[in-house]
């Protein structure tokens, strides 16, 4: 990994570069620390940008180094003057921009169809890298549970007509709805499959009543492509739920919809 980190400078640009430092953070690494440092020590500008995933990079390589290697990576990248934020204060930013973020609109995507926006996929790919450092049980008791699930109910009351409950724009809901499905990949990962199933069969009947309940579209392709990533929870009910949604639905299939189908069809082949 060392060697590989030093050679790459000859083929690959700055983004390569952070892209792969966030997924040797992301993936748990054995000490990924001292990966991040031999990354830095080529790509002096890596962490130039001021976007939010760099600042959760920053801040999750800041609480993993210990010694001289936290010496050397507060000397390159100047936490003397400029230390990274904590985790907790981070992620507790992030939650709430995605629920306040203002003016964001569907991007519309030939592949995906109603797409989110780069910006909140921004949020959501900062959140997945500092939930996989803190785990699963954590993940689903302090951010699934207390911060997406009340978004989502709040949304469906305010649907069936409770005027006490504010609206919460659509391309929130798709946005938790997303979130949910990365997250719950983390709970795959550590082998808690009947907790990300029990996640997986609520998104599925609520999807089940998209079409009669007239629910926007972009909300139904978000939890199409969330009960993709959940999927080795429970394949042939995901199957079954989607193919019954396909279905149903008047409105043109996205190339990616089509392709997520497919890939749990083969899922199921391999599990049968």
């Amino acid at each position: 990994m060392q060697s590989l980190c030093r050679s790459l400078p000859t083929t690959w640009d700055l983004e390569r570069a952070r892209l792969f430092c966030y997924n040797i953070l992301k993936e748990g690494f054995p000490e990924s620390e001292k990966l991040t440092l031999f990354i830095v020590s080529v790509w002096h500008d890596i962490f130039s940008l001021q976007g939010v995933i760099n600042k959760a990079m920053q801040a999750l390589i800041r609480q993993r180094a210990k010694g001289e290697v936290l010496n050397c990576l507060s000397s390159y990248l100047n936490w003397e003057k400029s230390p990274p934020l904590n985790i907790g204060i981070i992620l507790s930013s992030l939650l709430m921009a995605i629920e306040l973020c203002p003016n964001v609109k569907f991007q519309l995507s030939e592949q995906f169809g109603e797409d989110l926006s780069d910006t909140m996929w921004e949020y959501l790919f900062a959140i997945d890298l500092l939930c996989c450092h803190r785990k699963w049980i954590w993940t689903h008791d302090n951010v699934i549970s207390k911060e997406l699930w009340p978004i989502m109910d709040k949304w469906v009351k305010h649907r069936k007509g409770h005027v006490n409950i504010a609206s919460t724009p659509n391309i929130i809901v798709a946005a938790v709805l997303r979130l949910i499905g990365r997250l719950g990949q983390i709970g795959l990962r550590e082998g808690f499959v009947s907790a990300v199933k029990n996640i997986s069969s609520v998104i599925s009947a609520f999807i089940q009543h998209a079409n009669e309940e007239d629910m926007p579209w972009g909300v139904q392709l978000a939890s199409v492509y969330t009960l993709y990533d959940l999927a080795p929870s429970d394949p042939v009910g995901i199957l079954k739920t989607l193919q019954g949604w396909r279905t149903g639905t008047s409105n043109s299939i996205p190339p990616a919809v089509t392709n997520c189908i497919a890939g749990i069809n083969s899922l199921c082949v391999l599990n049968s």
